[in-house]
């Protein structure tokens, strides 16, 4: 349960692997909801339109959540997801977010992720 708990929350820091692993297998299971969602909704009325609706909401926060926490692992404020917005930049900012290694140890934002769950940080 805390992991479901941690994956929409914004406290926190999140690795390279954790980003990747939600922003991939979220964006797969959203698209296959929407199919079946959609499906239902053309089969059976308007109705089945609402719980599509909550689960892209869902998707959408731990999205959101995800990548605030993935910039505090950058030792950087969450609110820099809103340069993701500035053309070209943005390219730059997910590039850094996709690839660049998180800060090694405790930052203002929490301790590190990797050395939290026992495992050992990568170092060149």
């Amino acid at each position: 349960m805390d992991e479901l708990v941690e994956l929409f929350s914004f406290e926190g820091r999140a690795t390279r692997s954790r980003y990747w692993l939600v922003q991939v297998v979220g964006t797969v299971l959203l698209a296959v909801y929407a199919l079946i969602f959609l499906g239902l909704a053309e089969a059976f009325g308007p109705i089945f339109v609402l719980p599509m609706l909550g689960v892209l909401w869902a998707g959408a926060w731990a999205g959101l959540a995800v990548t605030v926490k993935r910039f505090h692992d950058l030792n950087r404020p969450g609110w820099h997801f809103l340069l993701l917005g500035v053309p070209i930049y943005n390219l730059y900012v997910w590039f850094l977010l996709l690839c660049r290694g998180g800060t090694v140890g405790r930052n203002v934002y929490g301790p590190d992720p990797c050395l939290r769950r026992g495992r050992r940080r990568f170092e060149r």
